[in-house]
């Protein structure tokens, strides 16, 4: 087994430094964020940035060694990586990178000695305000939020559409960031089942990460986006993001906006179903495929009814006919 046992995503500035200090709380380790898997092999880590300078800048990982540890599979890739970096470290590792919530499928196929993948996720109003400061730092958040609302929309329904087929698999653990800060305890628990076997301990030593401002949860962190948007545009995230409704904070809202999530989620389970196809775990024509997660992608396929196993192949040869 890899040193390497967890990764962990979720949305940017959503929480995910905040889970890896109760994992570092609890004989964990690891670095900046990796993004290893966001690549086919080691070997593509070099353009994939700005994964690949942060192991200099920021795992201060020399230029030899991450020439190394791209030299062979995955599992040499981490164990390269863990040793050079935390050489005092004799326990296990985790990978956390945001990202890789938006291909949770594609980067555990990539890597099947993990454990599994704990996905932390915030609801949308808090999302769209935490991105608008980091884009638009010099207005208000909702000015923010309207000035980038389609491009904001995008990423967090394509981050919720590339995790979501896997909310109820057994080796991912969704964590919803509004209960871990109000519900620390019940949550220390979970997660400590979940990865060790046995409840996680509180976090004791101060944070690694700025960011982290305390080793108490912070409540203002998720009622901030109640002051400073107006109902108007909490309705207008809420209507934007409906298909996202299982990542509401609110149970009132999550069966208010849940219409579409329903209806999406019941006609693709009739026509896996119908073609007798999982969930997840697919390979077609040498790649990994999620049958779900692409009917929920591409609404249109799941319209038309027709198998998306036979549509991504198709779809796979006419791309191959474009001249390059």
């Amino acid at each position: 087994m890899s040193q390497v046992e967890f990764i962990l995503g979720g949305y940017e500035r959503g929480g995910t430094t905040l889970l890896s200090e109760i994992f570092r709380a609890n004989g964990y380790e690891s670095g900046f964020e990796c993004g290893v898997l966001l690549g086919r092999h080691p070997s593509e880590m070099p353009r994939i940035q700005p994964y690949w300078d942060m192991l200099l800048n920021g795992w201060k990982i020399d230029d030899v060694t991450r020439k190394e540890a791209i030299r062979g599979d995955f599992d040499h890739f981490y164990r390269v990586l863990t040793r050079a970096a935390f050489p005092n470290h004799s326990g296990p590792f985790f990978d956390k990178t945001p990202k890789y919530m938006e291909h949770l499928g594609l980067c555990l196929n990539r890597a099947p000695f993990l454990k599994g993948a704990v996905i932390i996720h915030r609801d949308p109003r808090a999302f769209f305000v935490s991105a608008a400061k980091r884009l638009a730092p010099n207005v208000a958040p909702e000015e923010g939020v309207d000035v980038n609302f389609k491009h904001l929309a995008d990423h967090y329904l394509s981050y919720f559409i590339g995790s979501i087929a896997h909310l109820s698999q057994p080796n991912v653990l969704f964590v919803p960031f509004e209960e871990l800060v109000s519900r620390e305890d019940a949550w220390l628990k979970t997660l400590g089942m979940f990865a060790i076997g046995k409840p996680f301990q509180p976090r004791q030593k101060p944070p690694r990460f700025v960011n982290v401002t305390s080793s108490k949860m912070d409540l203002s962190k998720i009622v901030e986006f109640d002051e400073v948007l107006s109902r108007k545009m909490q309705e207008r995230i809420l209507d934007a993001t409906r298909l996202a409704a299982p990542f509401f904070a609110s149970p009132v809202e999550r069966a208010r906006f849940g219409d579409l999530w329903e209806e999406t989620i019941d006609k693709a389970k009739r026509r896996l179903k119908q073609f007798d196809l999982p969930a997840v775990g697919m390979v077609v024509e040498g790649n990994y495929f999620e049958p779900l997660t692409y009917l929920i992608r591409y609404p249109d396929i799941l319209k038309s009814g027709v198998n998306p196993v036979n549509h991504y192949r198709n779809r796979g040869i006419r791309e191959k006919r474009i001249p390059a």
